[in-house]
């Protein structure tokens, strides 16, 4: 299999579309995309986590939530692309650990997008449980990244819950609990700590991707689940986090993104695309 980090050099060009509701529109006047014959090798990205990765109320569909906005940004790309899910709500990393060998060897994605923690309670955890969950989290990148020496993981910081939701909540498993933002804060940190330990992979965990700072009115109305402009939001900030990873070189940063935070700093303001004055 063509791995990703022996993409030949590409000259891309993003088209933003903005259909999707609650995401503000953006007018581009990009040229249409002309993609190389022969086409590139297909990328599989194998996408592990929750409700959230599932798609909540789509679940089941391999272009459910923001599979469908980011595989629409990896076509407009020229990157042939084939999504495979793993994903079950209500879970916890470690619920993967015991499948993630299967995942990696039946499926031999090039790339992960890991995004689990929100399941996790850790607001009041102590120093072990929280000790235990980076051990946990480190033991899902070891076994990926030592099963499949070409594979590419992206871990997640999870995005922020309202923890409020207004009685037109009726999504499962129901309204966010108080106790979540806080719980996400210190996953959030957690997840930092375990990754950052992993330098013997080197690019092979390039980063993080950074799901901290959708803004509260992406959410559902049960303060948990992005609606269907959130999950567009949150395939931007996908695609712009392993667009480096998929061409060379990399395209420009999309227009309506978010500049996440480092674990500990304050999360910055929502800016709208039409106060960005970009692509207009």
């Amino acid at each position: 299999m063509v791995r990703i980090r022996a993409v030949v050099a590409l000259a891309v060009v993003v088209l933003v579309a903005t259909a999707a509701a609650g995401v503000p529109p953006a007018t581009s006047a990009a040229a249409a995309v002309t993609c190389p014959s022969p086409a590139p090798a297909e990328r599989v990205i194998l996408t592990i986590g929750d409700s959230i990765t599932e798609g909540a109320t789509m679940a089941g569909s391999v272009s459910a939530g923001y599979r469908a906005e980011l595989g629409r940004l990896l076509d407009a790309a020229c990157i042939p692309n084939r999504m495979v899910v793993a994903a079950m709500g209500g879970t916890t990393c470690g619920y993967w650990t015991s499948r993630m060998a299967s995942l990696v060897t039946t499926h031999r994605p090039d790339l992960i997008i890991l995004n689990c923690g929100t399941n996790n309670r850790l607001d009041n955890a102590s120093a072990d449980t929280v000790a235990a969950f980076e051990s946990t989290y480190r033991a899902l990148l070891d076994t990926a990244l030592d099963l499949d020496p070409d594979v590419v993981v992206w871990p997640t910081w999870v995005q922020y819950s309202a923890g409020r939701a207004t009685p037109a909540c009726t999504t499962p498993p129901g309204p966010s609990p108080s106790w979540l933002p806080a719980s996400e804060a210190r996953v959030n940190d957690a997840i930092y700590r375990a990754v950052r330990v992993v330098d013997e992979f080197g690019k092979r965990v390039p980063g993080w991707i950074d799901l901290q700072s959708i803004p509260e009115g992406y959410l559902d109305a049960c303060g948990v689940h992005p609606t269907e402009g959130g999950y567009a939001v949150m395939a931007r900030l996908i695609f712009n986090a392993i667009a480096a990873s998929l061409v060379s070189p990399p395209s420009a940063p999309l227009p309506c993104g978010l500049t996440g935070r480092r674990p500990g700093g304050a999360v910055p303001n929502w800016t709208p695309c039409e106060q960005m004055g970009i692509n207009q």
